[in-house]
């Protein structure tokens, strides 16, 4: 029955009854309470005896699901939109925070199992050291003729020294891209504005309200869109994508400070490489306001020219490292290189400097968005023009982000190219494109093949600037098309290599730079 509780009257003796059986309540209750907490805290440590790394992140323990779309480049590796995604897994054991055990052997199941089995079976056994992580692996997920398709991996780990085991769940999901669009950074050079396209027919282009600079690049990282308002805008916009690509914040990277890339590696932390300084910027891309949007610096000062400053340009985070270019200009002498360019390393984890990769050519130079990556290798590739107005001093060359070796040589030349490379793409060992200006200063997009087994062939010739070069989420090649006559996006099928409109699609100022929204 609800409502008031009776009065209850009770004697000296009665109470001191009900005080004791009290105590005693209170005393089984802490005494479980105790049992529950210690059963907690013996089990949390068993979560740290094992920890999955996927695409470059920092382990995450316990089950992970991650979800891909098929060509986001951020997570699928090959950033083509063929029906599959491919996705970098790494399995990493006795996870640093915590006290590490003796795991004697590692059981994997399921259908994406055994790529990684093969890469803990070339570890160490029994492994007893803190954070022990396997090579990296492409786990596949293959579309077929559906929208949306998963697969699980299950490890368990005992540790033979204690009654300790951890058992957990990786499950990845590919999804077919069902929608999306492009954004274009459009210029006159004295007027900037933002475009988007639709990336189906009939392709319905946008005018976003966000104000941004005449020079200024655009940049998708870690499901962020960004802004990069260079020379003389000096700051980073961050784009609100489901708010119809309003301003988030719009924050400065110091005066004359010109920022060129920027990398996400988490929501709340992405590398900002500023050209004309010589400290490369660590901030918070997560913030309201720019109040704490700079989290820290990292000076690179030590690979400058005599000018010194180290001209630091594009990016790429691999495996717990950020790679980022510094092409090692002369201003005083009319840019030209000043010895060697080179990769600088840094360690995701310290943000400290870990080593310098000299490179074969010089003057690492492009509009694309970070360093490229090759696929079936993951070696980086990067494209050296040295003197802009000579050909035959550049090319592309591979560097393992794993060894910190550049190959030393070009696998492919600008003479074989026929001009210094603007930008490129690789879409497989035999298949590749590339935006160059030839003696006569005219620019072409060529398809050529890596391997040299076949001549390049031009596409496309303009006198006018070809400013980027991007493989679409569509699977069609994206050139902005600065032609003072009709200037837009030209698109083209890698399948026939044949232009797919007849006309350039018109967003208004001539394109410079090109993003897919996530």
């Amino acid at each position: 029955m609800r409502g008031r509780p009776a009065h209850v009257s009770v004697s000296s003796a009665g109470a001191e009854t009900i005080t004791a059986r009290a105590q005693h309540l209170a005393l089984i209750l802490a005494a479980s309470l105790a049992a529950r907490i210690a059963c907690a805290s013996a089990a949390a440590p068993d979560e740290c005896l094992a920890a999955w790394q996927v695409s470059g992140t920092v382990s995450r323990e316990g089950n992970v699901a991650v979800s891909c779309r098929d060509g986001d480049a951020s997570c699928d590796d090959d950033g083509v939109a063929d029906g599959t995604c491919r996705i970098q897994v790494a399995l990493c054991l006795n996870v640093s925070r915590c006290a590490p055990g003796t795991l004697g052997s590692v059981a994997l199941r399921g259908a994406a199992a055994e790529p990684l089995a093969a890469r803990t079976a070339a570890l160490r056994w029994p492994v007893g050291e803190s954070q022990v992580c396997t090579e990296p692996t492409a786990l596949t997920v293959s579309l077929g003729s559906a929208s949306r398709r998963s697969t699980t991996v299950q490890v368990q780990v005992r540790d033979t020294a204690a009654a300790r085991s951890d058992r957990d769940r990786l499950r990845l999901t590919c999804r077919r891209l069902t929608g999306g669009r492009a954004i274009v950074v459009t210029t006159d050079f004295e007027t900037g504005a933002l475009a988007t396209a639709a990336l189906r027919s009939p392709r319905r282009v946008t005018h976003p309200p966000a104000r941004i600079h005449s020079d200024a690049v655009i940049r998708v990282s870690g499901g962020m869109v960004f802004v990069l308002n260079r020379f003389l805008g000096d700051n980073v916009q961050r784009l609100e994508a489901r708010r119809g690509l309003r301003t988030r914040y719009q924050c400065s990277t110091g005066t004359g400070s010109n920022p060129h890339d920027l990398v996400a590696v988490a929501p709340d932390k992405a590398y900002v490489t500023r050209y004309d300084r010589p400290e490369l910027w660590i901030v918070d891309p997560s913030v309201a306001s720019c109040e704490r949007f700079r989290r820290g610096t990292i000076d690179l000062a030590g690979f400058a020219d005599a000018d010194g400053l180290p001209e630091m340009d594009q990016m790429a985070a691999i495996d717990g490292r950020l790679f980022v270019s510094v092409q090692r200009l002369d201003r005083r002498r009319g840019w030209v290189p000043a010895g060697s360019s080179a990769l600088v390393v840094i360690d995701l984890s310290t943000d400290r400097v870990v080593g310098e990769i000299p490179l074969r050519g010089t003057n690492p130079f492009g509009d694309a968005s970070g360093i490229a990556r090759e696929p079936g290798t993951d070696q980086l590739v990067v494209s050296s023009v040295g003197d802009i107005y000579r050909v035959g001093d550049g090319g592309l060359e591979r560097v393992d982000p794993r060894t910190l070796q550049a190959e030393g040589r070009f696998f492919v030349d600008e003479a074989t190219l026929g001009g210094n490379v603007l930008d490129f793409l690789l879409l497989s060992a035999a298949k590749g494109y590339a935006i160059v200006q030839d003696a006569d200063l005219r620019n072409r997009l060529i398809a050529f093949d890596p391997s040299g087994a076949r001549p390049p062939r031009t596409l496309y010739t303009r006198r006018a600037f070809l400013p980027d070069l991007a493989l679409g989420p569509d699977g069609l090649l994206w050139v902005a098309d600065q032609d003072l006559s009709a200037p837009g996006i030209r698109l083209f099928d890698p399948l026939s290599d044949t232009a797919v409109l007849r006309k350039p699609l018109a967003l208004g100022l001539p394109p410079f730079s090109i993003g897919f929204l996530p």
